[in-house]
């Protein structure tokens, strides 16, 4: 990949939408390709962090190691993504996750020091970082309080919802597989299967391609779990485009 094609893509990401052209170029120059295989791990939880990374190609998984055998998963990336931008201002700098490929990667590997430099160069980068920590921190407490305070099926339908102010249709392109949704709202894949097909036979949601699920008729899904309806236009067209940002995806301090 080009210095200038990783400048275009950095530029486009939330954390450097606001970075100068010189601090994206020093980054772009800095980088060092990575290439790993499905199931080779690109770090452990733990590990000293000392490069944040693009993924150019490829999926990876960002999940916690257990004890118990069952690892959290948290977030599932795919191309585009940066992975652990912010955890390059912690101190002492540990990788929070563990992050594993899914199947092979390419990415682009960018040096914490750099970084650092660069950031202590531009109050107005730093500035926009601040405001990008800030609204995953209240992202953070609102998935913590949905996660503790609801029951599975609330979850379920609250993600639903929130996809679907992301997306501003009743064609929801889900991000990630439905194992990998499950474990993230603290759901057995098993319960998550079992409530759709609930939804489905009382005409509430019906599904599309792959990834691809529609909200029939969202208030009496509210309702169904016991959830006050939600203050959204109901538009029930396909989707011209796939948005991201869903607050179910807070977990992206890292």
């Amino acid at each position: 990949m080009s210095n200038t094609s990783l400048t275009v893509a950095l530029s486009r990401s939330p954390t450097f939408s606001k970075a100068s052209q010189q601090l994206l170029t020093a980054l772009a120059h800095s980088a060092t390709p990575v290439q790993l295989y499905a199931q080779q791990h690109l770090f452990i939880a733990g590990d000293e962090a000392r490069y944040f990374y693009w993924l150019e190609s490829g999926t990876l998984t960002l999940y916690s190691p257990s004890l118990m055998g069952e690892s959290k998963v948290f977030r599932s990336l795919e191309a585009g993504a940066l992975v652990a931008e912010t955890v390059m201002y912690a101190q002492p700098c540990h990788y929070p996750l563990s992050a594993v490929a899914e199947q092979d990667c390419r990415l682009q590997r960018l040096p914490r020091e750099l970084l650092l430099s660069l950031t202590r160069q531009s109050a107005d980068f730093a500035y926009s970082l601040v405001e990008i920590l800030s609204s995953r921190i209240l992202q953070a407490v609102n998935r913590i309080d949905l996660l503790t305070i609801t029951n599975s099926a609330q979850r379920l339908v609250s993600y639903l919802m929130d996809v679907h102010a992301q997306q501003g249709t009743a064609w929801l392109q889900l991000n990630n597989s439905h194992n990998v949704i499950a474990r993230q709202l603290n759901i057995t894949p098993e319960t998550f299967s079992r409530h759709l097909a609930q939804f489905r036979r009382r005409g509430l949601i019906g599904t599309g391609r792959q990834r691809e699920l529609v909200l029939l008729d969202p208030v009496a899904l509210c309702h169904e779990v016991g959830l006050p309806p939600p203050n959204l236009h109901f538009i029930r067209t396909r989707p011209a485009s796939n948005l991201s940002g869903s607050l179910f995806e807070c977990c992206n301090l890292l």
